[in-house]
């Protein structure tokens, strides 16, 4: 019994030697990416990861709540004071007797004052003691970004957990002072609760996780992992009634007990040594001893973003887009249930469900036991005995649960990198349930400085088998991390502290980061899709500008702010001649590249604004205006004179004729006029176009004749009467006047008999004399317009009333009006 009890607590001695689950400190990490999903499967969504590769990771370490180890008489540091090989002081002091003996709790004092003793029982008020034992580590994890919500990742993770529960302080000390402890002799000893168990296996997990909700200031997220389980090795062994009396180290009083008991068939010659062959071996992983298993973790994070317009941007044709690189949350909470599920074992050698329950007792019947293929020797040869009675309904196989375990965490954002996390691990294991592990229910709350590029957490933690603990972790480049959960052992050799276990974590990581879109010229378009980089344009062309909008961008655009044509590299061309504007001399106007673009209407190799003529071709010495010869002849249309009209002429001179006589002309090259004007000594005539063509002039008669207008020749002047306007207290008439006044001109050129009186009028506002001013400069106005239309001046007769003579009542705006005017009279 003594060698089957010993086998019960060898991880106690050897609690410091194993990997751990935690990873506390990172874990928590906004950047611990796929490490992250085994605290909670929804992390990786939403995530600062693009792609996240775990290369391998390990977390170093083991506690237990019975004894704990002082460090004070080490030599060295941990390696070279286990080194006795090496060092002669390490050799002394591994040597001296102290690491073999467990000193109990009432003992310690004495031992401690005579400077004796490493290894000291706690004191904790006799509880029950237990020990957490767990192996990880992953040796493929990875997990990849899929859009702006959804994310997956594939991990390939071995964990093995121990867990010796509820077991009497008092069995404990039998166990490790081989039961010579008279101490607790010949007493009753109550181990209800007793409970080994222990489960190694490979997960093969797929994680998906996804954004459900994204409203402003709220944020939820939910993932998932699928495992799919197979197991390597798994053992339990499980009592509610375990009661024993020990008369002393060789023989008990009484034992009685029912005993769930079951192993993998590998694990059958595990601490044998006389069976070397059946020694278990992890080695190939291969060779699996259960059942295909499945298993799932289910996660939800909110988080709460009261400043989340901080971290909205738009960008490449996209609104309200996150930050990717940011962590947006001023809360964030989150709740996972994980390991669910389990594998199915069978039952190896003669391992079975049985009661035990016998008197006086030899305990040097166990002395020959080793392991648990000699263990179901001994159990079969006490039954021969009838002092164990096996289960016949036991099925032969057994189900191992997972750990399943609830995790929640609140995560604050106190300011820029600096968080603060309370997590919590509730132990989800229910009842005397024998064929499961467990973690232990844990506290922690973590400071951390979390950057992108690398971070610091100091997690200070509490479980029932580990007590209380402050640890660090590291975050380097996010390519390695390093940590542990208690500092005490970094800094406990040679000094007088207690160490109940200890724990180191280490994961090398390749990952790859989300980074803030580069935008160099600040337009919303990223630089990888900017075409014009250093040039603020917009999406649709690429980050490109077209200022003018010509659909020609800008670093093309030869013409940036004027909308232009592709050929003329976006410079514009107003009048389409094919000459861009800044070369064009006359943009307005459609020209030729001879002239820059001017026009030379009449084609006469001269510019229009330079010709004078710029409708009939002429030479350039006559400013483009051609020749004009006027023939005077008799009646008989032979010709007497000819005079040549030049350019800078505005009348035909014949100086030695007379005025006073009749004449008859002839143009040399008609151009289809109805009167020509001709100086015949010192007076100006006009001369009439008549049936043949020939203009005649004929002297007027000396008396004034009364005139009888056609009707259309009182619509013509009534016209230029209705339509005359000046500019408000000014002589200069509107150009809306002009057309009706210069069908009167025209029709007085055609009556070369007739005469006109123009007399001006106002009303009676302002000064009497300004008025008759006003009416002499308007009338004198219109005679000048009628001048300026080829009218003689001698046959117009001026005028002006000022206000002496309204035609309407000057009190009202509609009289006023009337009398403001100009009158017009054929004479």
């Amino acid at each position: 019994m003594k060698r089957a009890l010993l086998i019960l607590f060898t991880f106690l001695t050897f609690s410091t030697i194993v990997f751990s689950q935690e990873f506390i400190g990172l874990r928590q990490s906004n950047y611990s990416g796929i490490m992250g999903s085994d605290l909670n499967p929804a992390s990786i969504a939403d995530s600062r990861f693009k792609f996240d590769l775990v290369l391998f990771n390990g977390y170093l370490g083991g506690y237990n709540n019975h004894m704990q180890f002082n460090t004070r008489k080490m030599p060295y540091w941990w390696y070279r004071s286990f080194n006795g090989e090496a060092y002669e002081d390490s050799h002394e002091w591994l040597n001296n007797g102290d690491l073999d003996k467990l000193v109990s709790v009432d003992s310690t004092e004495s031992f401690k004052a005579r400077g004796l003793g490493q290894l000291f029982e706690i004191n904790d008020g006799n509880k029950n003691r237990s020990v957490f034992l767990n192996a990880e580590f992953d040796i493929l994890n990875f997990m990849i970004s899929l859009g702006r919500k959804r994310s997956i990742g594939f991990q390939i993770r071995s964990r093995s957990i121990f867990n010796l529960d509820d077991v009497s302080p008092e069995l404990v000390r039998l166990g490790s002072n081989e039961f010579e402890f008279p101490n607790v002799f010949d007493i009753n000893i109550d181990d209800e609760d007793f409970n080994m168990s222990m489960n190694s296996w490979i997960e093969y997990n797929l994680s998906y996780a996804q954004v459900i909700y994204d409203k402003d200031k709220h944020f939820i997220k939910a993932g998932g992992k699928l495992k799919f389980l197979q197991g390597v090795a798994s053992a339990y062994l499980h009592s509610s009634d375990l009661n024993f009396n020990i008369k002393n180290d060789t023989t008990a009083n009484s034992i009685s007990g029912n005993f769930d008991y079951g192993y993998s068939e590998n694990l059958g010659g595990f601490v044998e040594s006389k069976n070397p062959g059946e020694e278990f071996s992890s080695g190939n992983i291969t060779d699996f001893a259960s059942k295909l298993g499945l298993g799932v973790d289910i996660g939800l994070v909110y988080e709460w973003r009261p400043n989340f317009q901080k971290f909205k941007y738009d960008m490449d044709g996209e609104t309200d887009l996150w930050m990717r690189d940011q962590n947006k949350y001023k809360l964030k909470v989150g709740l996972a249930l994980n390991d669910i599920g389990g594998m199915t074992y069978q039952k190896g050698g003669a391992s079975n469900n049985f009661n035990i329950n016998v008197g006086l007792f030899d305990l040097q019947k166990f002395d020959d036991t080793e392991g648990f293929r000699s263990l179901d020797s001994t159990l079969q040869s006490f039954s021969d005995s009838n002092f164990v009675t096996f289960d016949n309904s036991d099925d032969k196989e057994f189900y191992m649960n997972l750990p399943t375990h609830i995790n929640f965490d609140v995560d604050y954002h106190i300011f820029k990198n600096f968080y603060a996390n309370f997590y919590t691990r509730i132990n989800m294991k229910f009842g005397n349930d024998a064929n499961t592990v467990h973690y232990p229910t844990s506290y922690a709350v973590t400071p951390r400085f979390d950057h992108r590029r690398w971070g610091v957490s100091l997690p200070l933690s509490y479980n029932g088998v580990a007590g209380f603990r402050t640890g660090l972790a590291l975050r380097l480049g996010n390519f390695f991390s390093i940590g542990t959960g208690d500092l005490k052992p970094l800094i406990a050799p040679g000094k007088d502290m207690n160490l109940r276990g200890m724990d180191v974590f280490f994961a090398l990581r390749a990952p790859i980061l989300f980074k803030a879109p580069k935008d160099r010229d600040k337009d919303k378009v990223s630089d990888k899709l900017d075409k014009c980089i250093d040039i603020p344009g917009t999406w649709e062309l690429r980050g490109c500008s077209d200022v003018d909008g010509d659909g020609i961008l800008d670093q093309n655009d030869s013409c940036v702010t004027d909308s232009g044509l592709v050929k003329f590299n976006g410079c514009p061309d107003r009048d389409g001649d094919d000459i861009m504007d800044k070369e064009d001399d006359c943009p307005d106007t459609p020209g030729i590249p001879e002239f820059n673009g001017c026009p030379d209407t009449d084609g006469d190799g001269l510019m229009d604004k330079e010709d004078n003529c710029p409708e009939f071709p002429g030479p350039i010495k006559n400013k483009g205006c051609p020749y004009k010869l006027l023939h005077t002849i008799d009646e008989m249309g032979e010709i007497i004179e000819t005079d040549t009209l030049l350019e800078n002429q505005t009348f035909f001179r014949f100086e030695h004729l007379n005025a006073d006589q009749s004449q008859l002309f002839l143009l040399g090259e008609d151009d289809g006029s109805q009167y020509i004007r001709v100086i015949l000594g010192n007076d100006t005539i006009t001369a009439i176009r008549n049936d043949k063509g020939y203009f005649y002039y004929k002297p007027l008669p000396p008396a004034t004749i009364e005139i009888e207008l056609i009707e259309e020749e009182e619509e013509i002047l009534k016209a230029a009467f209705n339509n005359l306007e000046f500019k408000t207290g000014k002589a200069i008439i509107k150009q809306s006047s002009y057309a009706s006044l210069e069908d009167l001109a025209r029709l007085l050129m055609q009556k070369p008999e007739w005469r006109i009186m123009v007399s001006g009028h106002t009303d009676s506002q302002g000064k009497a004399s300004s008025n008759l001013r006003l009416s002499k400069k308007r009338a004198k106005a219109v005679a000048a317009f009628l001048v300026l239309n080829n009218v003689l001046k001698e046959r117009i007769d001026i005028k002006w009333f000022g206000e002496t003579k309204p035609i309407a009542d000057n009190k009202t705006k509609e009289g006023r009006q009337k009398n403001r005017r100009v009158e017009m009279k054929i004479l």
